[in-house]
């Protein structure tokens, strides 16, 4: 290659390496506020610098080099852009000597950075944090002022663990490739040898690409549907593989890389596979993310990362990477929708209450995380945007993004999210988290506030009961199936532009995923004798939900009722009567008949359900729950009485349900 060529190939894949990861600004933003963005939210860790440490001394050890190298990446895009000022230039240089010194970086054999000072886990995510900010000092290096000293400790240390047996090719955590292709990415821009990463990436990206399908009890790292297994290795139907929102993108983050890969030389990927990337990029988008920036959560590692802030975080570094890698797309409209995602992502975390927002959403706290944990996530949404802003996404589009879904069949897990609202239904949870059913899950209006629930059980959730003369429950339709049967299809699309009449059998690979304007779901459960069928429709802008309860001649006689939760201290429901007075629902319950319908309102989202079809004597109600661990704030349910069912005539209910926006 003639020398001009190489300064020019060079040049194109430093600035496209630099496009590491990303968290933009609020939607409509102008350009600038990315970078005003990213400084705000670190100046709300200012508290806690210490001259004396030469650092941020963060509540946890744990956290304590991903907040430091998280502002250094900050600190040093600001100095590139001419934002800078003395004093973050001087804390960097400062940043950069504790990162490459022996407080938290081990030599030896197995070289790498550890999570604070008193740490001893070298775990790849610690590498990445540190990696993250060392190699935008080196792109700064002028600008900071590093010192030669600083510089080659930085390149030193990078190199090393980028080529130590933990990350050098053959390596691999699971089906994680993204840290290894982050640390070959350093490499490449610290010792200007872009082929490195090239080369690389190629291989690891074929590498999980191969590893999709399953292999004789082994998992794979996708599902029929393409949801993401967390250990491949294992049974499909363990509790850790039903899925991962968190990390199913973390991966997915090597998209941040392709763009700079591709200008390094990286052929295109076959026609085959790169049909496969943008089928998984397209069942990502539709089926993690909602319309408010937020993940459309479940994991099979339950608690211990449900709505943890710091994994959202993380996750949300994808979107940026397919804002700027519009060959992994569906079409480019879909790059227009994850820039999208992020603006309003970033301004519902601006928007939360306190200088650093709680560590934990919607005071889910059975795993508790310190106030360390808080202040990481705050130190990733500052680096995300300042890095949004390097990256150029002022010049990318951005377009809300209409109803989208997507539609797991083995599992029977339908996410949906619109412009105004967001649900899932989880038919098959596989004994990771206590919440599911053929029911809605969860439900939340088009800014992420709660309507309803985030993961209730009955009482607290919606659903049929069937009870004996006792109370004794006999059947729920939101008791979710604990063990994977791939002969059993526990949610059937009816009408979906894609996925009808898919079985859980199936072995295709294909994303049951994308844009709906209509779209019709099915499930049944039996129990004792009894059959109760749950009937969805959603549309952008509301749902029809129906349930019948059918009995064998033999059944006992049952008792049935259907739930509408409500969310926090102070949930009313008030009724609106066919004669126009508006009536605030108690424990005395009303007939249903003389009720035109009731607004739900929680804490701070609502919603609105009105009769279509009920039985005669069917009565309404409000009923009060307990906290669960799944729904902390759960509120008292609205029960609507079917009465009693018959083997000539089932039961049958159906309502119409919408959102409203936040009061």
């Amino acid at each position: 290659m003639p020398w001009k060529s190489r300064v020019v190939a060079k040049t194109a894949f430093t600035l496209a390496l630099v496009l590491l990861a990303a968290l933009p600004a609020p939607a409509g933003a102008a350009p600038a506020q990315y970078v005003e963005t990213a400084a705000g939210l670190r100046d709300r860790l200012d508290p806690l610098w210490s001259e004396r440490a030469g650092r941020y001394v963060t509540g946890s050890d744990r956290t304590a080099t991903g907040v430091n190298a998280a502002v250094l990446a900050v600190d040093s895009i600001a100095a590139r852009r001419g934002a800078g000022a003395p004093r973050e230039a001087a804390r960097a240089r400062a940043i950069v000597r504790w990162l490459t010194g022996p407080s938290v970086w081990r030599g030896g054999r197995t070289p790498g950075w550890m999570a604070g000072p008193r740490g001893s886990s070298l775990l790849p995510v610690y590498q990445s944090e540190a990696v993250g900010g060392l190699v935008q000092a080196y792109v700064a290096r002028r600008e900071l002022a590093l010192p030669r000293r600083g510089v080659a400790a930085i390149r030193a240390r990078i190199r090393r663990v980028a080529r130590s047996r933990a990350f050098r090719w053959p390596a691999l955590n699971l089906n994680q490739i993204n840290w290894y292709v982050e640390l070959i990415a350093a490499r490449a821009v610290v010792e200007q040898r872009p082929r490195l990463l090239a080369h690389g990436f190629r291989r690891y990206l074929n590498r999980f690409l191969a590893g999709v399908r399953p292999r004789g009890r082994a998992a794979g790292n996708l599902g029929p549907g393409l949801r993401f297994h967390y250990r491949p290795s294992r049974r499909p139907g363990e509790p850790i593989n039903v899925d991962s929102a968190e990390y199913a993108n973390i991966v997915l983050g090597v998209s941040r890389f392709y763009a700079a890969a591709r200008a390094a030389g990286m052929p295109r990927p076959a026609p085959a596979r790169l049909r496969l990337l943008r089928a998984w990029v397209r069942r990502a988008v539709a089926g993690y993310w909602t319309h408010a920036g937020y993940l459309n959560w479940d994991t099979g590692y339950g608690f211990a990362r449900w709505h943890q802030t710091k994994k959202l975080m993380l996750a949300q570094q994808t979107l940026i990477g397919l804002a700027t890698a519009p060959e992994l797309l569906p079409s480019a409209r879909w790059g227009a929708w994850a820039r999208w995602m992020l603006d309003r992502g970033l301004a519902r975390y601006e928007g939360l209450a306190g200088p650093i927002p709680s560590p934990l959403a919607f005071g889910v706290q059975v795993v508790r995380q310190t106030r360390g944990a808080a202040q990481l996530a705050a130190a990733r949404a500052a680096m995300n945007a300042a890095l949004a802003a390097d990256a150029g996404l002022e010049a990318k589009p951005a377009s809300r993004p209409p109803a989208l879904y997507a539609y797991d069949p083995d599992i029977g897990r339908l996410a949906v999210t619109t412009p105004s609202y967001n649900t899932a239904i989880i038919a098959v949870n596989q004994g990771a988290f206590p919440y599911g059913g053929i029911d809605l899950a969860r439900l939340f209006d088009g800014d992420q506030e709660v309507a309803a629930t985030i993961g209730g059980r009955p009482p607290g959730a919606f659903g049929l009961v069937a009870r004996r003369g006792d109370g004794r429950i006999l059947l729920a339709t939101q008791r979710a199936r604990r063990r994977l049967n791939r002969r059993v299809t526990p949610l059937r699309l009816i009408r979906a532009p894609r996925g009808v009449g898919v079985q859980a059998g199936t072995t295709a690979r294909q994303a049951y995923a994308g844009p709906f304007v209509d779209l019709r779901t099915a499930g049944t459960v039996r129990a004792h004798r009894l059959r109760a069928t749950s009937r969805y429709r959603f549309t952008p802008d509301r749902i029809d939900a129906r349930w019948t309860l059918a009995r064998s001649a033999s059944a006992r006689r049952v008792v049935a009722e259907v739930g509408f939760p409500s969310w926090g201290a102070g949930a009313t429901a008030v009724a609106e009567l066919r004669d126009g007075r508006m009536l605030t629902l108690t424990r005395a319950p009303v007939p249903l008949r003389s009720v035109r319908s009731v607004r739900i309102v929680s804490a701070r989202g609502s919603y609105t359900i009105v009769p279509v079809t009920a039985p005669p004597r069917a009565r309404v109600g409000m009923r009060p729950t307990r906290p669960q661990p799944s729904a902390p704030r759960a509120g008292p349910t609205l029960t609507v009485a079917l009465g009693s069912s018959t083997v000539a005539a089932p039961l049958t209910f159906a309502v119409r349900l919408s959102v409203a926006a936040r009061r």
